[in-house]
């Protein structure tokens, strides 16, 4: 007997070796809720729990060809990207999403490492204006957080006479998911905005000891809900419920901040 084949999400992301962020965290997730993974190793981290010490940016023809291939071989579902390190990481990204625009795309929003950590020509404005100009317009779901946006505004990335979430829209996202410190300090929202305003808001309880991104693993988590056919509300509301299970269950592994079960029942 054949087995019915599951979802498929393309990963788009860093190679994380401490196995607490992006690949293949992202893997682990997807197989986690029924999708299976495929991966694309934008950048590859030289990293522990406590820091990352340089960062290795993967050449753009390998990763353009990379996902022709899987594209071109597999049905895949949905596209889930970030966090993106350089123009090029963006570029090839546009060009793909362009090419397969019946394919939800989830990106996380993070910030840019600096140029000892991250050998790049590109300012860090200049990468994120090519996220913003190329990426975003594609992008059915952006993951970003309050201390993020705020910090691209103080930096001039992002302009600070506007509401932050709104200047995401603009740049032609269809939603943005929005985390930021609850009106309870034992909480934390999450917001779902598109052009009309607020869609939905939901609360989680703040971790008692400081995570690995939880960001992270709700973007690709939101990934594969959509790629099973959830609207993306609901895929939002899931990912959220399973995120809070996986902060229940996360563990010390070194000496940095405690890493999330992935895969929890």
């Amino acid at each position: 007997m054949t087995a019915t084949p599951p979802p498929v999400v393309l990963v788009f992301a860093p190679l994380d070796p401490t196995g607490s962020m992006y690949l293949p965290a992202d893997a682990v997730s997807c197989a986690a809720v029924g999708c299976h993974a495929l991966s694309i190793v934008t950048a590859t981290h030289v990293q522990d729990t406590t820091h990352t010490e340089l960062i290795t940016l993967s050449a753009p023809d390998v990763m353009y060809d990379q996902m022709r291939c899987l594209l071109e071989d597999m049905s895949v579902h949905s596209i889930k990207a970030g966090p993106l390190y350089s123009i090029d990481a963006a570029s090839v990204l546009a060009q793909i999403a362009a090419d397969y625009t019946e394919l939800p795309l989830v990106l996380h929003l993070q910030s840019i490492p600096d140029e000892d950590i991250l050998s790049n020509d590109a300012e860090t404005d200049e990468i994120a204006d090519a996220i913003f100009q190329l990426v975003l317009p594609q992008t059915q779901v952006v993951v970003a957080d309050h201390t993020l946006l705020a910090q691209w505004q103080a930096d001039g990335l992002l302009a600070e006479t506007d509401n932050p979430i709104s200047s995401l829209l603009d740049f032609g996202a269809e939603t943005v998911f929005y985390t930021s410190p609850a009106t309870d300090p034992g909480y934390v929202t999450h917001q779902l905005y598109s052009q009309d305003g607020l869609l939905h808001e939901w609360q989680s309880p703040v971790a008692p000891a400081r995570l690995q991104d939880t960001e992270g693993l709700l973007s690709t988590l939101i990934s594969a809900y959509l790629a099973q056919g959830l609207d993306t509300r609901s895929a939002c509301a899931n990912a959220i419920i399973y995120t809070d299970k996986a902060a229940e269950h996360a563990f010390q592994a070194g000496m940095g901040s405690r890493i999330l079960r992935h895969v929890v029942s």
